[in-house]
């Protein structure tokens, strides 16, 4: 069954609003601290927990999944940009956790690696290897390097949802919102605020509000929900290309919000990873 003209639109916001995510978030980090801003994100989708219920996986695997997708993720990549990672190349290289994903599989799920698996690697390398030498360029590896950490803590969390099952996302993405609130925390507390919490707070301005807003309701429970919604009617291979519009959304929404100018290494690692991405896709009817 094809995706109906509703379910397509569905799909396209999810990717727009998931997309839009990292402009968004990058003018609230002009502001508040990366760690801070990553805890009131969580702190906020995990207040959805009085209305949903909790998935039906046991706690270490809840547990495992909020650290990797959540504090591990989020948190890598907002220090990242709070550091001066572009958010339109972090929106490109937070989604590699797609090929690490695919890397981790053949490493240490014993997954046989095919001709497309091998391309999907070498493009991806290539083009990480050119946004690695602008950022050594521009004197700012460390946002390439906690860009990556993000990428792989994603597919750490990945392998683990792939163990889990169909589940149910909405539920997971908030109870697994649980989990980063203490670690996040103690680590803002004690990297960003001199032990002031006062100072904390006083970094929240309207901006960060709707920043977390954003991010906790629409970016989380809403696309969670669409996704949901899509990966029960459809096969994956038919809701997998959507995917790869979030990047493009977030490299295009940072151009136009913020006049993020990209240079050409910038420009060609980014076609390079979607070019990875796009071979990384579940093939159908195909073998190579």
């Amino acid at each position: 069954m094809n995706l109906t003209t509703r379910d397509t639109v569905l799909a396209v916001l999810a990717a727009f609003i998931w997309g839009a995510t990292f402009p968004v978030s990058a003018i609230a980090l002009e502001d508040t601290p990366p760690v801070f801003f990553t805890f009131l994100r969580f702190l906020l989708a995990a207040s959805f927990v009085i209305l949903v219920p909790r998935p039906k996986i046991g706690w270490k695997k809840l547990t495992m999944l909020g650290l990797f997708l959540g504090a591990g993720q989020y948190g890598f990549m907002f220090v990242a940009m709070a550091q001066g990672m572009p958010a339109g190349v972090a929106a490109v290289l937070v989604h590699t956790q797609a090929i690490f994903t695919v890397l981790i599989a053949v490493m240490f799920l014993n997954e046989r690696p095919t001709v497309r698996t091998y391309l999907t690697i070498a493009l991806a390398a290539t083009g990480l290897a050119c946004l690695m030498l602008d950022r050594a360029q521009g004197g700012a590896v460390i946002g390439f390097v906690l860009m990556i950490l993000a990428a792989l803590c994603g597919a750490s969390g990945n392998v683990v949802l792939k163990s889990v099952g169909i589940v149910d996302m909405i539920s997971v993405a908030v109870w697994m919102s649980l989990v980063p609130l203490l670690p996040l925390a103690i680590l803002s507390y004690y990297l960003e605020a001199d032990h002031s919490v006062a100072d904390l707070f006083r970094t929240v301005l309207w901006k960060t509000v709707a920043a977390v807003a954003y991010s906790a309701v629409l970016a989380t429970v809403v696309v969670y929900a669409i996704w949901g919604r899509l990966l029960v009617s459809y096969s994956i291979s038919q809701v997998a290309p959507f995917f790869l519009l979030v990047p493009m959304f977030g490299l295009g929404l940072s151009a136009w919000l913020l006049d993020e100018e990209f240079s050409v290494l910038q420009l060609t690692g980014s076609a390079l990873i979607f070019g990875g991405l796009l071979l990384s896709l579940p093939a159908t009817n195909r073998q190579v």
